[in-house]
This record gives structure tokens, sequence and C-alpha cells, in this order.
């Protein structure tokens, strides 16, 4: 028989009711990963649903995309965020006897800190130097910086506004740290980074040598040596890339050519200049440069005047007229090339002595002149690869030695009567051995650098670049 519901008593449905009906899902909240007030559009975080109702089974969708989900108890619930655009979005709990929550434009997703600078190392440094260098991140709100492991070279501090590490260091060590970005949405990205720091040296010694001027043809001058400059005390930056140039010689030729500059940084010496002869046009006369060349023969063939700036000397004159006839000696960088006399050339100006690279060496000497053959002897070349001129038929003057910026020699008398080209320049420097080797060179002579007699030697024969 049927049984009437109007019989029953209300007491007695009370305990169906609750066995199949949840009380209402509310949602009061999210707890982003990390802290944060946001999540990552990659998806993939853990995220906390705060709220009450909850049971077991529950689901957790984002719009209409459903997330793996996990109950903890009826007032929280984690899932995983699925990868979205940056947007708001809203987010919906869903109990297993079908009653639901919603929490509009709950779900927010906004992009974390990109970083710009690479990771790895960053620019040496140098317990003698101050040191400053900027990383930086880039995002959708302020970014600030914080070190989160590791440890700053000592002596060093990172700005947490501007990403800038300076300081001078004071240990000698490689210390490597990481660096985390992050947002005003409390988001992160974090980068590992090195700094090495060694006793760079601040200040280096160097000799700077130019290409020397070559001989030019019949009867003519000696090539001016290449300028010379050298000293201490030049300061170099760490990290700095540093240019190394070094200046050709001169060629020899009815019109010899000057030898051309070197260069060291902010050091430059001038190329030497070239000798002249009979056939040389449109004057006689020696051309100037760090060291001037020789004059050819003629009543007005002066040498070719020294660089203002010192690096050389001038040149000496030639002699004309009726034969016998000779040609000035190419100045060199310790002293004048001599003019010619009716029974010689002139001799090439005397080099200078350095033992910049732990032996002594004479660098710059002047090229001599030419003489008229049978007549007049030819010019000696001045110490420091200075070329010794000819005066015997079709026989080329010597050539200047490479490498140490030496003149070449001028030519005799009489057709085919060759000079010789000018030596190329060099570059040297030095600085004490307690100090580290530079953090990069390129085109440095073969050998080197050197260690020796207490000082690290970097030589260049042709162009190249050192960083400390």
């Amino acid at each position: 028989m049927a049984t009437n519901l109007k019989s029953v008593k209300a007491s007695a449905l009370t305990s169906v009711i609750t066995s199949v009906a949840s009380p209402g899902v509310k949602i009061t909240g999210l707890t982003y990963s990390g802290g944060a007030s946001a999540g990552n559009p990659a998806g993939g975080e853990t995220i906390t649903v705060n709220g009450s109702g909850f049971n077991s089974g529950a689901i957790v969708y984002i719009d209409t995309a459903s997330c793996s989900t996990t109950y903890v108890s009826s007032t929280s619930l984690t899932f995983t965020s699925p990868a979205k655009s940056i947007a708001s979005y809203h987010l919906f709990v869903y109990n297993t006897d079908g009653s639901v929550g919603m929490l509009p434009g709950g779900m927010i997703y906004s992009s974390l800190p990109t970083w710009v600078t690479s990771s790895g190392a960053l620019t040496n440094g140098s317990t003698t130097s101050s040191y400053s260098i900027s990383i930086s991140a880039t995002g959708d709100s302020t970014i600030t910086y914080s070190l989160t492991s590791g440890s700053l070279p000592t002596g060093l501090s990172l700005n947490s506004s501007t990403g800038a590490i300076t300081g001078t260091p004071t240990v000698i060590a490689t210390s490597n740290f990481t660096i985390t970005a992050t947002d005003s949405q409390n988001q992160t990205s974090s980068r590992s980074f090195s700094i090495s720091i060694s006793n760079t040296t601040s200040t280096v010694e160097y000799l700077v040598v130019a290409g020397a001027g070559a001989g030019s043809h019949n009867t003519s001058g000696g090539g001016g040596a290449g300028g010379l400059l050298t000293s201490t005390g030049y300061t170099v930056t760490t990290g700095t890339l540093i240019t190394v140039t070094i200046g050709a010689g001169g060629a020899y030729g009815d019109n010899a050519t000057s030898g051309e500059n070197s260069v060291f940084g902010s050091i430059t010496a001038t190329g030497g200049g070239a000798g002249r002869g009979e056939q040389s046009t449109p004057t006689q006369n020696g051309l100037s440069g760090g060291s001037g060349g020789g004059g050819g023969y003629g009543s007005t063939a002066n040498g070719g005047a020294a660089s203002p700036s010192g690096q050389g000397n001038s040149g000496g004159g030639g002699i004309g007229g009726i034969a016998p006839y000779s040609s000035g000696g190419g100045g060199g960088a310790g002293g004048a090339g001599s003019n010619a006399s009716s029974s010689s050339g002139g001799n090439g100006g005397v080099g200078v002595s350095s033992s910049i690279t732990g032996t002594a060496t004479y660098y710059a000497g002047g090229g001599g002149g030419g003489g008229y053959t049978g007549r007049a002897t030819a010019g000696v070349g001045g110490n420091g690869g200075g070329a010794t001129a000819q005066n015997t038929m079709s026989v080329a003057g010597n050539n200047g030695t490479p490498n140490t910026g030496g003149g070449g020699g001028g030519a005799g008398a009489g057709g085919g009567r060759l000079g010789g080209n000018g030596g190329s320049g060099v570059v040297v420097i030095r600085y004490a051995d307690t100090y580290a080797d530079a953090s990069s060179t390129t085109g440095l002579a073969v050998g080197y650098p050197v260690t020796t007699g207490g000082y690290k030697i970097y030589k260049w024969i042709t162009s190249g670049t050192i960083t400390f």
C-alpha cells in the first residue's frame, strides 16, 4: 500500500534531506604560488582555493577549462593552473552533489619578469679598480632585484631598484650567485651569474714604434725612422678593449712612401718620412714624419723635419751640383741624420735602446743616404734597424729591419739603383708579474706573452687587441 507523505512527520525527513544535499559553496579567495598576486601564463602552478562547502571530488574550472584538483578540506582545495593568456578569468568550483561556487574575474594571469641580461659570467673586476655593471629584466610593472643565493664579490653590492652592481672589490676570487627579479604582483624570475675578481694591473709601460720611411731611387736619402714613444704609468681599465695597430714600413720607388702610424690605445706613433732622390718629384727634400727622411742630392735638398710630438729627429740634407754628389741620412729616434758630404752619403740617425722585452734592443734608427758611384761612399744606417745605403751599380739599398721601425737605405747614383723599404713598427707593453694575465688578447707575436725579469710582456708585430 502506498504511503501518504502527508502523514510523514517533518522530523523524519530531516536526516534524508541532509544526506543528499550539501551546504552552498562559497569561494572567498585564492592563494597564488610563491606569494604572488597573479598566475604565470605558462600554467603549471599549484594554487589554493579558499572558501567553504567543498566536498571530496570537487573540481576547479577556469572558465571552461577543468583543472587537476586536490581536496584538502571543506574550506580548501588546490589545483594546477592551466596555461592562459594574460587576463582575468572566472573561477568555478563544482561539487559532486551539483552545487557550484563562482569567483567572478577571480583568477588573474600576469607576465613574469623577463631577463634582458644573459646568464653566466659578467665583466671581470680587479682589486685595484672600482667596478660597475647593471643587470636588468623587464615586465608589466616595476621590477626589483634581490640576491637569492650565493654571494657577490667582497666589496660589491646590489642596488635593488636599478640592478646595478657596484663597489671596489677587495678579495681575489670568482663569485657565483643568483639574482631574482620581482614585479609588483610578486612574481619572480631568477638568473645565475658569476664575477671573477683578480689583481689586474691598472697601469702598463709601453713602447710604440711606427713604420719607417723608405729610401728612394738613384742617389737618394735614407728613410726616416718610425716615430718612437715610450713611457711608464699608462692607465688601463679592467674590461675595456684596447686596440693595437702596427704601422707598415714605406715602400721604395722614384717617390718613396712614408711609414704608417702605430697605435696603442690613445698613444699614436707617427710613421717615418721617406727619403728623396734624383728621380723624385716635385722636390728632393726628404719627407717629414715621426723622424724625417734624408734629402736627395741637389743644392737645396733638405732633410725632412721630425714630428713635432718629439717622436724622432730630422733627416740630413743632400749635396748636389757637379758630381760627386750625395744624399742625406734619415733621422733616427735618438738623433738626427747627418748631412751628405762630397765623399759620402749622410749616416742615418741613431736609434733608441730599450730593454722592455727583457733584452736591450735598438729601435727606430734612420736609413743611410746614398752616394755617387765610385766617388762617394754610402751612408751608414743608424742603430735600431736603420739600413745601410748603396752606391754600387744596380744594387738596391738595404731594407730597414722589420718590427724595429728602422729606415730604408738610400740608393747610389746611376740607373737601376733602388732604395730600401722601411721597416715595420712594433708595440710592446709590460707590467709587474705580481698582477694577473690580461683577460683576452689577439694578434700577439708568437711566444707572447712571456714572464721574465719580474714582468709580464706582450708584443705585437701585427695589429690586434688586449683587454685587462
